[in-house]
């Protein structure tokens, strides 16, 4: 009796509980991607989800903003990193500003204050035709901001190594498209980026066949690496030969000469006398020469001298 109460007791809650998933069903509540991301510890990029904008995992150039025109709203990507310099006050002091408040440094001193940050605008397409306005930045300073304004038709900019200029580098910046139809988007799209380093970049468009058409872009190059040779290696590596003073195609070289034929016979000049006898029986042993090339074949001897176009019968082989 006390074993069958006590089985009971243990049963109940299991049936109960059998009969309220019954009633009232579990509801599958949905989860906001952006939240599992995070969680699995994927970073979002808010706002642009299918932008094609990825985050760099370089730290040479860093997205800072993206627009995508059209007075839409900026999404703001990463904080922009404050960049600092270190000076010394020369003669009577120097005044600068830190924190918001203007500080003086007495001469001589040794401050570390932020650093102003240029921003530099480079047109991407549009009246230029496949290529990048201006096509190098040049003494560009760690914390200075690059602003790409995109046009007519649809390009990115992607960042590359210098030895391939129309490969994607591993981790590297990339725009994502950003489509301009005939410059139909007003204002256009824009995509800011900060320069972390004082190396060169390099830069190319990926929609198909433009960056072998010579749309490249490069940041600090050098006088071992030009914006030329990035250029010239596009095109050699990836051109179809029909480059554009506008894209940097190379020149073709000359065609080289006909090849002389040798030994080949020369066409004939006039008529060329036959030789022959006539024998009792009247038989004919006749010769006459023929210049290959006084009697082509192709038109029939129009135009020959030294032979006669046409066949003999067979009956007349014995003669």
């Amino acid at each position: 009796m006390k074993f069958s109460t006590t089985l009971s007791l243990a049963v109940a809650p299991l049936a109960m509980a059998r009969r309220v998933a019954n009633v009232f069903p579990p509801q599958n509540l949905p989860r906001n991607v952006d939240t599992e991301l995070s969680e699995r510890g994927v970073t979002v990029i808010k706002g642009m989800r299918g932008s094609g904008i990825s985050l760099n995992a370089l730290t040479e150039v860093v997205i800072i903003w993206a627009n995508p025109g059209n007075g839409a709203s900026t999404t703001t990507i990463n904080q922009q990193v404050t960049v600092t310099k270190t000076v010394t006050a020369g003669a009577g002091g120097q005044a600068t500003v830190i924190n918001g408040a203007t500080t003086t440094i007495k001469e001589g001193q040794t401050a570390t204050i932020p650093g102003r940050g240029a921003s530099h605008t480079v047109k991407v397409g549009g009246p230029g035709g496949l290529a990048f306005q201006p096509d190098q930045l040049n003494k560009v300073p760690v914390g200075d901001t690059v602003v790409f304004e995109f046009l007519s038709q649809n390009h990115t900019v992607t960042q590359s190594p210098f030895d391939t200029p129309c490969k994607a580098m591993a981790g590297g910046m990339d725009s994502g498209f950003l489509a301009n139809p005939n410059n139909t988007v007003s204002p256009p799209p824009q995509v800011a980026m900060q320069v972390m380093t004082d190396k060169p970049l390099w830069f190319y468009c990926r929609q198909k066949g433009h960056c072998g058409k010579g749309m490249v872009f490069s940041i600090n190059p050098t006088a071992e690496k030009t914006q030329a040779m990035f250029q010239g290696l596009a095109i050699a590596q990836n051109g179809t030969g029909s480059g554009t003073p506008i894209t940097g195609g190379q020149q073709s070289g000359a065609p080289p000469p006909p090849a002389q034929s040798s030994g080949a016979p020369t066409g004939g000049s006039g008529a060329v006398p036959g030789q022959g006898t006539v024998g009792a029986d009247g038989s004919c042993q006749c010769i006459a020469s023929c210049d290959s090339g006084a009697f082509p074949a192709a038109v029939q001897g129009v135009g020959a001298f030294g032979g006669m176009g046409g066949g003999l019968p067979v009956s007349m082989g014995s003669m």
